[in-house]
């Protein structure tokens, strides 16, 4: 059942997708200590980085 629940999302999870999940993560690491002077939001840049990296990997399913 797991597995059918990792399908679907990866169907829903596109690189498009992946793409503005770290651009947002990103600017959301940058807002917040201006907001808010003493929150550290550097957790962030570690999945921001992941999420918006990933966007850029090439798709070789159908070249196989």
């Amino acid at each position: 059942m797991a597995g059918k629940k990792l399908e679907a999302f990866r169907e829903r999870f596109t690189r498009r997708k992946q793409l503005w999940t770290g651009i947002g993560l990103f600017a959301i690491a940058m807002a917040v200590p201006f907001f808010s002077p003493g929150t550290t939001t550097g957790w962030l840049i570690g999945p921001a980085t992941i999420f918006f990296l990933s966007a850029f990997i090439p798709d070789t399913e159908g070249r196989r």
